[in-house]
Order: structure tokens, then C-alpha cells, then sequence
């Protein structure tokens, strides 16, 4: 079922969140051509695939912004994005503010 298919794929993305998926091996993954999975995908969760798969990026580097002292460089690393540029404009772009200053409310509110 279509359900199925983006949960299997959803999980797929999470055992590689500090990686890099590109749509065929999304796709490959749950035995779809690329534009079927992504269809399917988009259909099930309302998300084209890579943009869902940011989102979960976004969410670990939020986890990290909360519980490390990690570096914004670091952080971009682990997620499996090297550049850290394109991570902080791609987290502003999702969350509405900068991962320093979404790290600073943090602690902030928590004081």
C-alpha cells in the first residue's frame, strides 16, 4: 500500500539521516522507478521525498541545537550536509530562524 510504501521509505531515510539519499536510491529502495515512488511519497505525506528527508535532517540538527555544545559546522556534519552555509540558509528557510539563535531561545527558555 501506498502507506507502506512512504513508511518504509521514511525509515530508510532515518537509518541514513547523517548521509546522503538521492530520489533513485529512495526509490530502488522500496523497488519503484523514481517518479512512481515520488508520486506515491508525495501522495502518502504530502512531501516531495528530498524534502521530507530535509525536514528529518532539520529535526536531528534540532535535537543536537538542544542536547550538544556541538559547533554549527559540526552539527551541518553529522546531517550529513558539508556545507555548513547551505545548512544554516536551508534550517532558516524550515524553522523560521538561524540554528544560533534557535539554540540561544533555547536556553533562554530554559533559564
Amino acid at each position: 500500500t501506498k502507506k507502506d510504501t512512504a513508511g518504509i521509505a521514511i525509515d530508510f531515510m532515518q537509518q541514513h539521516i547523517t548521509g546522503k539519499l538521492t530520489l533513485h536510491e529512495m526509490a530502488a529502495h522500496v523497488n519503484l522507478s523514481a517518479s512512481h515512488f515520488a508520486a506515491v511519497f508525495q501522495k502518502a505525506t504530502g512531501f516531495a521525498p528530498i524534502e521530507y528527508f530535509n525536514h528529518l535532517k532539520i529535526q536531528r540538527a534540532c535535537q543536537h541545537l538542544q542536547f550538544t555544545d556541538d559547533r554549527i559546522k559540526e552539527i551541518s556534519a553529522a546531517i550529513g550536509i558539508e556545507d555548513s552555509y547551505y545548512f544554516s540558509r536551508l534550517f532558516k528557510k524550515m524553522i523560521g530562524m538561524s540554528p544560533a539563535l534557535y539554540r540561544k531561545r533555547l536556553i533562554n527558555a530554559n533559564n
